[in-house]
């Protein structure tokens, strides 16, 4: 029998450095619960109508959301900065509310194919604001994701497909979740930028600006709040009016208890740390995963079944989001480079205009200090080569220094020897 000590410590190693099949078991399980979400809440809109269903998700997930956003750990908004949140909830409360709409009247399969959509509104509506190139490969995996929807959604036959306005509905739920992403990210950006200039700007930063500007964490749930309160005016007279409590099976309430918490906690929790130790592109390609789940699922316990041109759809949605990611963490990793190079020629030149102020002796010694930090760590014979330790501005018939500081370390004397 396993020491219940030895599996709790192989959880907390699992947790900070985990093995990369523990984070791809926890996306798959991610996709699972989403999956599950669709399928439990088919039958149970039968009975709650989509936005009060909505409503009652979010009543439970409020809480969890605050939570984060305190671990987030940022300062409160500003009074010009609350004006990015009204958009942030219209766009996202869309994609809350609608989710079950579609799922009511198109049913699991289809809602699911759709999701994996998202980053390619995303990296659509970036493209077009201008705050992401469109290269040909990307472009072509768009078009690609939008074949294969297209298919999987049946769009060319209304006999056996959604009707118009339910592929209408089914991209706008898909697209406003990108919608979100992108009026998050300007709206980041925009603060962070501030915030870097009022710290260069301000020697003394008083309590309120040492905590970081407003993060993701707080501006979801801000916007999910806010999203919140509108569902609610719609949903709350449905629950009142078309619900009736007393016949109400209890498969409905466990269905609005498995979206409120084991969706919405639990599988947004889980895909958080899962996100945060893989690469980029991992997380969209495992969004199709939730197509397979949804499908296994809905032949399980709903009966459907998903036809060739379905599941071929879906694949080419699948394989145009993964080109899709996969350029777009190409040019992600190409930015945080060249950031990285700006940073050290900074870097470089501040310690040239240092070394351009200090007179050849500083800079002499300065220099045999880090030799001997070296040769402490590292017994080695080091021959030091001075090349008279004289600035540019400096008088040009200026002899150079032959002469060293003191010096203790047996090799270092040996190298002095060598020097003299």
């Amino acid at each position: 029998m396993v020491p219940l000590g030895s599996c709790g410590a192989w959880w907390r190693r699992q947790y900070h450095d985990p093995h990369p099949a523990t984070c791809h078991l926890a996306l798959c399980t991610v996709q699972l619960l989403f999956a599950g979400m669709h399928v439990t809440s088919k039958p149970a809109l039968d009975f709650i109508p989509p936005f009060g269903f909505c409503t009652l998700r979010l009543v439970l997930a409020l809480p969890f959301l605050w939570w984060l956003a305190l671990k987030e750990g940022s300062r409160r908004f500003r009074s010009a900065e609350l004006l990015y949140v009204p958009p942030m909830a219209f766009a996202i409360g869309i994609a809350y509310s609608f989710i079950f709409v579609c799922n009511q009247r198109s049913g699991p399969i289809a809602t699911a194919m759709v999701q994996p959509l998202m980053p390619i509104s995303t990296g659509a509506f970036l493209a077009v604001l201008g705050l992401e190139p469109l290269p040909p490969l990307k472009v072509f995996g768009m078009l690609v994701a939008t074949f294969g929807t297209s298919l999987a959604l049946r769009v060319y036959s209304t006999n056996i497909g959604p009707g118009p306005l339910d592929v209408f509905l089914l991209i706008i739920q898909a697209s406003s979740y990108g919608v979100y992403i992108v009026l998050l990210t300007r709206a980041l950006g925009q603060i962070r930028t501030a915030h870097e200039f009022e710290t260069k700007a301000l020697k003394e930063a008083s309590s309120e600006q040492d905590k970081p500007p407003p993060g993701p964490m707080l501006f979801l749930f801000s916007a999910t709040l806010l999203a919140e309160v509108a569902i609610a005016c719609v949903g709350l007279p449905g629950l009142v009016t078309a619900v009736d409590w007393q016949d109400l099976p209890v498969a409905a309430y466990m269905a609005v208890l498995y979206a409120g918490i084991a969706s919405s906690c639990f599988a947004h929790g889980l895909n958080s740390w899962a996100v945060s130790h893989v690469s980029g592109v991992i997380p969209t390609v495992y969004s199709g995963v939730q197509v397979i789940w949804t499908a296994l699922l809905s032949y399980v316990v709903l009966g459907e079944k998903i036809t060739w041109d379905q599941a071929v759809g879906a694949l080419l949605t699948i394989c145009g989001v993964a080109l899709v990611s996969w350029v777009r963490e190409k040019e992600r990793r190409l930015l945080r480079e060249e950031k990285v190079e700006m940073e050290e020629t900074r870097e470089n030149e501040a310690e040239t205009e240092r070394g351009h102020g200090m007179t050849p002796e500083r800079r002499l010694s300065a220099t045999i200090e880090q030799r001997r930090i070296s040769l402490d760590a590292h017994p080695v014979v080091l021959e030091v080569c001075v090349d008279g330790g004289l600035d540019e501005g400096a008088n040009a018939e200026a002899k150079p220094r032959t002469s060293l500081p003191r010096i203790e370390s047996g090799v270092e004397i040996g190298s002095v020897d060598k020097f003299e």
